[in-house]
């Protein structure tokens, strides 16, 4: 990976020689310190979202439909904070927006990690004070905190290095969830099964305050545009809406996000369910299912930063969107362990492949005035993620978990089957 040939630069470079992956990790000290704080935001998002699934499992004696709801109510947040979090990171230090997030969130962390401990979980009923409600309460906190910081950190990736640098800092950054989803619920469901629930939120507790520490040094050099303050915040989100409905590119560049958020996501968040209804297997096996979706994103990490695309990252895009698809339906299928591992790493390698080639598009055409409400504006669809998979949950609930994947599959399969003939405008971006 480091010593790979230089990832293909992104369209506009202004003719300047492309940075290689080893050459953004040595030169830019900045890059570091958002790129650790990154590392570390992700392997608190999948430990929290490991462990609050089964712990829903667990207080509701295995409802589909809540444990479902439950992980992906935390994206919900994002359709009314996540337009607003833009217009902040365009008006305000970036830097200190996400410091101050991310320590509300360790003292909501913390409360929860102590609520948690004073509840008996191994009693039958459960006695203490926590209730199966608790979980959807602090999910929506994490989901706030989510929403405003998510457009803030990809902004930030791109000031911390000049803009020839930009495809190999966002290859990298891409890195980061791959890696983060395999490392994280593979130790997350070793911890439940041995030392049970509360010690994964207390975790969550010390890395949000580590994010913060190592922000303390961080800047952001090449930030072009300083913090709008002359408009109104309200002026400020308007603007930035009809940027992006002017360019035809980007609202293609966001109606394809839908199928991952729509798809991928919900399949992820239900592995609990097929896990145990499915395969007969317990929480230890469902830890490795959804480190088999970090198995992939690794793979293709690993080929991008060595390699970079073969072809424009358009193609790339809805090549991802297809055979990403076309491995859930065969997931859905799979009553063996090693075959459905290998289903969710093929659904992992595309879906990183799709998140780094959209993510550095949106990010090489818009200017950085923008940046943070047209980024914002892009992650919308995450926040339509909860009704997908409370859909999602209610057919594995009525139904059976491998009929409703392989119905949901074949449904993102045609859909981006169609995309790819009729989005032109995204298709040809380089």
């Amino acid at each position: 990976m480091a010593h790979g040939p230089p990832i293909a630069a992104a369209s506009a470079t202004g003719g300047r020689k492309p940075v290689t992956s080893l050459e953004v990790l040595k030169r830019y000290r900045d890059f570091r310190l958002i790129w650790a704080g990154n590392f570390a935001a992700q392997s608190v998002q999948w430990l929290q979202m490991l462990t609050i699934g089964w712990l829903v499992l667990h207080l509701t004696g295995g409802n589909a439909l809540l444990t479902g709801t439950v992980v992906g109510i935390r994206a919900l947040p994002v359709l009314l904070v996540g337009p607003w979090a833009g217009v902040l990171a365009d008006r305000m230090d970036r830097r200190k927006l996400v410091m101050i997030s991310q320590a509300a969130m360790a003292l909501v962390a913390g409360g929860f990690a102590f609520l948690v401990l004073a509840t008996d979980l191994d009693s039958d009923p459960v006695s203490g004070p926590l209730r199966w409600w608790h979980p959807f309460v602090y999910m929506i906190f994490s989901g706030i905190a989510h929403a405003i910081i998510q457009p803030v950190r990809q902004a930030m990736v791109a000031n911390t290095v000049p803009r020839q640098a930009l495809t190999a800092a966002f290859a990298l950054n891409g890195m980061v969830y791959p890696f983060t989803r395999i490392l994280a619920p593979a130790v997350g469901g070793v911890l439940i099964a041995t030392l049970g629930f509360k010690v994964n939120f207390f975790l969550e507790t010390v890395a949000y305050l580590g994010i913060v520490l190592s922000l303390l040094p961080a800047r952001l050099p090449y930030r072009t545009d300083a913090p709008q303050q002359r408009e109104s915040v309200l002026k400020s989100l308007v603007d930035g809406i009809r940027y992006v409905g002017r360019d035809r590119r980007i609202i293609q560049i966001i109606v394809l996000a839908f199928i991952p958020n729509f798809v991928f996501q919900p399949v992820a968040f239900l592995l609990p369910v097929f896990t145990t209804e499915v395969l007969g297997r317990d929480v230890d096996t469902g830890g490795m299912l959804a480190a088999g979706i970090g198995v992939g994103g690794i793979c293709a990490a690993v080929i991008v930063a060595w390699v970079g695309f073969f072809v424009r990252k358009g193609v790339v895009g809805f090549m991802g969107l297809i055979v990403g698809s076309i491995f859930v339906v065969l997931f859905s299928q799979s009553h063996w362990f090693i075959f459905s591992f290998a289903m969710l790493a093929g659904m992992g390698f595309c879906q990183y492949v799709f998140r780094v080639s959209n993510g550095i598009l949106v990010q090489t055409i818009v200017s950085d005035n923008m940046r943070g409400r047209v980024t914002s504006i892009y992650q919308l669809e995450h926040g339509l993620t909860p009704l997908a998979t409370l859909l999602i949950s209610l057919l594995v609930h009525l139904w059976n978990p491998s009929d409703t994947f392989t119905v949901v599959g074949m449904a993102a399969l045609c859909g981006a089957i169609l995309m790819t003939f009729t989005f032109g405008a995204a298709r040809r971006l380089e």
